[in-house]
């Protein structure tokens, strides 16, 4: 009869040596003679974690740990397959225990690399330090301490851990890579560029160092060196688009124009189906004065673009970046040289292409305030683009909200209908509107989000467009899945006689007309989203950066070359009650309904009457201060606040079922100690990539 003690030596002899394909039957052998045997139960947990069977590891250890709980190693290993299950809370519990049992480096550097990973930086730089306390000499410790320090803002502290690990180990490559790039992103261009110089000579898998050199060349304002390291780059893969791309940034910069064109026109062909290569070569042309060049650059994208390669309207999403970037150099005048040549090229290409042209041509006469040559262009682009009958010039807005008359405001008023309002905690009121097609898609999961980052008593407030008979029963059902928001709503039913057209951009401008109303309803902060979004943070931290100085915040980009329909973004609005504020959306709605009784409503209206309505402030000087809300990736961030669109996610397959699931477990369980964690959870179930 074999030994089960003699076959688990066997087999941790086996596993140790690497043969775990051997071990393994050996592990199950022994555990059918002795099932409850604690050794054998986890070094075969241990296998089955190193061979990706997690869960399965997760069983094992977990029961090895039952039986003999006194164990520190049983506790670290079990952390590993939590964490790589993603159970991230349990396996920092395992992992204290483990130290609690048996202090070590490994154990506290593994925790702080947990609590890192969960967001809990001062806790996990606190747990580095202890493993540095008992093996002052690991560089992936001083490394990753450096980089909680980088992320709290202590760049200085970050660049002592790194030197420190240096001190220790002066040829390690990673360690010189990361301090060459914390000294770059300190903005010390020439320390990171020595730093970067040094990683190469201590390794032949140097790319990053060697792609890094360039960039921190360029940053250095040595374009020439950076050109030799980059071309060195590129030459070793000459497949990598991005050094490619980085190779011509440097050659631009080092004024080798002829040069910088050749590699785009490589990129071209390597990556044929993103536009970049073109847009930069029409910025390229157009700042070395090669008009036609830039132009027929442009030409040949609108080509491509028809035969289905880009979007089609890319070649004017080129022509708008140019001309930003122009206007952030003041050089309206390049401006002006490029739009003419453009609008007549694409004439004879594409009409709606000709009028999108005309359009930024109009744009740039009405900010250089020539009033006529706007009108002029916008009649002759407005056949294709019917939005632009919405833009005001001159004094239009001023004039267009006093020729509203009385009864047609009146009915506008007189539309609204107030069921509820709910109390106002701490926060702002979060405001939304839909129709009920979009309360029952995105409801749920708007309502949902908001009342996982919410602190008690948090106030919302819906505004139901054209109810159904079966609105109030379904805004009843949402709130009581509630645990933190109260809920009020309103409802109004559309004008008569709208096409289904312009009834739609009815529902994308509907809220700007109930924001005065609500606003003194609730004598309160409001935050006016889009419901079909997502709220990642306790809504009190949108208005952290307000004041009395500054009581609104939006998105706004006054130097947008297209800013007449895209100046100023509605998807989030973030306000004090503050008569100014009150009194800018009052001329905002006032505008909006001028056009509802005409019963004209296109597309981009609801953008267009922010943007009218700011310019108008300033041009009246009565207008609030703007804080804008910047975009990092997909992130909207206001304060500590953070928001994100749902965009085209939401016609992906499989998105229902995915927000469902995610509803579900909303539902079933506590907000996690750690809000990241369910900001991570959500992105991924919307699809939403940061």
């Amino acid at each position: 009869m074999t030994d089960p003690i003699a076959q688990l030596r066997q087999a941790a002899a086996l596993h140790q040596t690497g043969r775990l394909a051997e071990a393994e039957p050996l592990y199950a052998a022994v555990l059918t003679a002795l099932p409850g045997h604690p050794d054998a139960l986890h070094l075969y947990g241990v296998l089955c974690a190193q061979t990706g069977r997690h869960a399965r590891a997760v069983e094992l250890i977990g029961a090895a740990i039952a039986r003999k709980s006194h164990s520190g190693a049983y506790h670290a290993n079990l952390a590993r397959a939590l964490r790589a299950e993603g159970r991230l809370a349990e396996a920092a519990g395992s992992l204290r225990r483990a130290i609690a049992l048996q202090p070590s480096a490994d154990a506290f550097f593994s925790l702080g690399n947990i609590l890192k990973q969960s967001g809990h930086m001062q806790e996990a730089l606190a747990r580095f330090r202890c493993a540095l306390i008992l093996h002052p000499e690991a560089p992936e410790t001083r490394m990753n301490a450096a980089s909680v320090l980088e992320t709290l803002g202590r760049r200085d502290e970050a660049l002592r851990q790194l030197r420190a690990g240096l001190a220790c180990d002066p040829a390690n490559p990673a360690l010189l890579f990361n301090l060459a790039r914390t000294e770059q992103a300190a903005g010390n261009a020439d320390h990171a560029a020595c730093g970067y110089r040094r990683a190469l000579r201590t390794t032949a898998e140097g790319e990053d160092s060697a792609v890094n050199l360039g960039t921190a060349l360029l940053e250095a304002g040595r374009p020439a060196e950076a050109v030799d390291a980059l071309r060195r780059c590129a030459a070793l893969a000459p497949d990598r688009a991005e050094r490619l791309l980085a190779l011509a940034t440097a050659l631009r910069q080092a004024g080798a124009v002829d040069g910088c064109l050749t590699v785009f026109q490589r990129l071209k062909a390597l990556t044929p189906t993103d536009p970049t290569p073109w847009q930069r070569s029409a910025e390229v042309q157009e700042a070395a004065g090669r008009l036609d060049a830039c132009v027929a650059t442009l030409l040949e994208v609108a080509r491509l673009s028809r035969e289905g390669r880009f979007h089609w309207k890319t070649a004017y999403y080129h022509l708008v970046r140019i001309g930003n970037l122009l206007i952030g150099e003041g050089r309206l005048d390049r401006v002006a040289a490029l739009l003419p040549p453009a609008v007549a090229a694409f004439r004879g290409v594409d009409a709606e292409l000709h009028a999108w042209a005309l359009f930024l041509q109009g744009s740039l006469a009405t900010r250089l305030g020539e009033a006529a040559a706007a009108q002029e262009a916008f009649r002759r682009a407005e056949p294709h683009l019917p939005f632009l009958a919405h833009i005001p010039t001159g004094d239009g807005f001023a004039r267009r909200i006093e020729a509203l008359s009385p009864a047609a405001d009146m009915e506008s008023e007189a539309a609204f209908v107030l069921e509820t309002l709910a109390p106002s905690g701490n926060g702002p009121v979060v405001v939304a509107s839909c129709d009920s097609g979009y309360l029952e898609r995105f409801g749920p999961l708007f309502l949902a989000s908001l009342d996982r980052f919410s602190t008690p008593g948090q106030a919302a407030h819906l505004h139901i467009l054209d109810p159904r008979p079966d609105t109030a029963a379904r805004v009843r059902a949402l709130e009581g899945r509630l645990r933190h928001v109260r809920l009020g709503w309103s409802h109004e039913t559309s004008p008569a006689g709208l096409t289904a057209q312009a009834r739609t951009t009815f529902y994308t401008f509907a809220r700007f007309l109930r924001v005065p109303r609500l606003s003194r309803l609730y004598q309160a902060p409001l935050m006016v989203a889009d419901i079909d979004a997502c709220l990642l943070s306790d809504p009190v931290g949108f208005l952290a950066p307000l004041s009395a100085a500054t009581p609104l915040a939006l998105q706004h980009f006054p130097d947008n070359l297209a800013r007449l329909y895209d100046g100023v973004g509605g998807g989030l609005v973030v306000m004090r009650p503050d008569p100014a504020v009150i009194a800018l959306f009052d001329r905002i709605r006032r505008f909006l309904v001028s056009w509802i009784a005409e019963r004209r409503l296109h597309y981009f209206l609801d953008q267009i009457a922010l943007t009218a309505g700011t310019d108008d402030a300033v041009r009246r000087g009565d207008g609030p201060s703007i804080l804008p809300i910047p975009v990092k990736g997909r992130l909207f961030l206001c304060g500590d606040g953070l928001f994100v669109q749902i965009l085209t996610e939401k016609d992906q397959p499989g998105f229902a079922a995915s927000v469902a699931a995610l509803l579900d477990r909303l539902e079933r369980t506590p907000p996690a100690p750690d809000p990241q964690l369910d900001r991570s959870m959500i992105l991924k179930a919307i699809g939403v990539m940061v």
